[in-house]
């Protein structure tokens, strides 16, 4: 985008005037409208005397009429909707529940209490999925297990589903099809003619080890706040108005540990690694929102609650940059509308989650999965910590945003995908900058996303010399 915008001036040995020399002024697009849409994941009350059936109850009984909808859509007004309860065997029909996945490499307490109780913990795994996993269908008053043309490997505990087959001689359910909610309806994209950018960053791994990563950072806000390049490259710097940070700004290795098995008089004097982290983190969000306004989510690693929804990093520790406007502190996961474009995203723990207890490798795949089934995170609370709601589950996706996110991937991704109603949405995996340097770049008048690399070298380019020399 930059290079195709970048001014060609006449070349000259003569010196400049001083107005010359400063150069033109460009004035940033300002954003016609903005709406937090986040308040559903603010959390009022935090009571976690509740059990979790209750979330489970809630999130059936809200998708329950969408799926209703749907099968009768795909087989047909004819085909009976049944409740487990009711099934009769050889009779076919469509049920409806939630999936339960019974896993034998799952991880349990029994690993966490290990070292007390003198077991063999598991190893560490990539992926809990085995060739033994069975999928498990749940309503309000009955369960039953699952076979046939139904991919186990795939699907994860939490999916609300509805199913078309018969229930067979042996007590199980053969699936001959699978139907799920669908993309949600979706508002009208508005009609723009001019180019805004919204700049997606997440991962910025503040106090961890890979200090290659501050330089890039530097010229991520040097090229934000148009202290960057050449004419061109700035004025194109002016139509970004906003920056979204997407969690996980402070490093994993901040989150030490070790004080809390240690004696108090051995780190009594210690000072904790995500102390300096946060002065660097408050840093970088002065520079940012002198500039252009910015949302700061918070991630995994992050000084914050750690079930979802994250609540927002608390303003007290952000001394300078609260005194901006500009800087607003919002939730994980995250949703807004940006001069009418609606934005849904989160800091990347529901992918990962599903990620290791499915067969999909890709992110973009998860990510596209989730918005088919009508969830951000079916996994929660069975593998993934979240509050226990009672009444309602809000992480149902009711409506279709037009750019739906997830951040802290390993490598940048994109798709736009079209449903059948028309609706038309962008699918952004954004990477982790502090490995990959690259940003994402997402223009609100086309829905087109680019990535933007801030690093003329990789650690795998430094890996391949080493090996070169010797």
């Amino acid at each position: 985008m930059f290079s195709e915008h970048a001014a060609h001036g006449e070349r000259t040995l003569l010196p400049a005037s001083l107005q010359e020399q400063r150069g033109p002024t460009f004035e940033r697009l300002p954003t016609a409208s903005y709406t937090n849409c986040s308040a559903c994941f603010t959390l009022g009350e935090r009571l976690f005397n509740r059990q979790y059936a209750s979330i489970y109850a809630s999130r059936l009984k809200q998708m329950r009429p969408a799926l209703i909808e749907r099968a009768k859509q795909k087989w047909g007004a004819d085909v009976a909707v049944k409740r487990l309860c009711e099934l009769q065997v050889k009779e076919k029909c469509s049920v409806i529940g939630t999936l339960f996945k019974n896993m034998e490499l799952k991880p349990s307490i029994l690993r966490e209490i290990s070292e007390e109780h003198g077991l063999l913990p598991q190893p560490a795994r990539a992926k809990y999925t085995d060739q033994l996993d069975e999928l498990i269908l749940e309503d309000e008053l009955q369960r039953i297990k699952l076979e046939g043309k139904i991919d186990i490997q795939k699907l994860v505990t939490g999916a609300v589903i509805a199913l078309f087959g018969a229930e067979q001689d042996n007590g199980k359910f053969l699936v001959e099809d699978i139907c799920t909610s669908d993309i949600p309806p979706q508002q009208q994209l508005p009609v723009s003619d001019t180019d805004r950018y919204v700049l997606l960053v997440s991962g910025l791994d503040l106090g961890g080890k890979n200090a290659d990563s501050l330089l890039g950072l530097q010229l991520l806000i040097d090229m934000v706040t148009g202290q960057l390049g050449d004419e061109g490259e700035q004025s194109s710097a002016a139509k970004i108005s906003r920056v979204i940070l997407a969690g996980n700004l402070l490093s994993r290795n901040t989150q030490n540990k070790d004080s809390f098995t240690k004696a108090k008089y051995l780190t009594k004097k210690t000072q904790a690694a995500s102390v300096e982290a946060i002065k660097m983190l408050d840093e970088i969000l002065v520079q940012l929102s002198a500039s252009v306004p910015v949302d700061c989510m918070p991630g995994e690693f992050d000084p914050t609650n750690y079930t979802l929804p994250q609540q927002p990093l608390h303003h007290c520790m952000f001394p300078q940059a609260v005194t901006y406007p500009t800087m607003q502190l919002v939730t994980n996961p995250y949703q807004a509308d940006i001069d009418g474009v609606r934005f849904l995203g989160t800091a990347g723990q529901n992918v990962n989650d599903i990620f290791c207890y499915s067969s999909m490798n890709d992110h973009l795949e998860i990510l596209e999965w989730t918005l088919k089934i009508g969830h951000l995170s079916p996994t929660a609370p069975d593998t993934l910590g979240c509050y226990p709601f009672y009444e309602t589950d809000p992480f149902i996706i009711k409506e279709c945003p037009h750019v739906y996110f997830c951040g802290n991937a390993p490598s940048f991704k994109s798709k736009t995908i079209k449903g059948v109603e028309g609706q038309r949405l962008l699918l952004v995996v954004v990477p982790e900058f502090a490995t990959t340097q690259k940003a994402c770049l997402v223009n609100l008048r086309t829905l087109e996303c680019q990535p933007v690399s801030f690093s003329a070298f990789s650690a795998e380019e430094d890996i391949v010399e080493m090996d070169v020399s010797h």
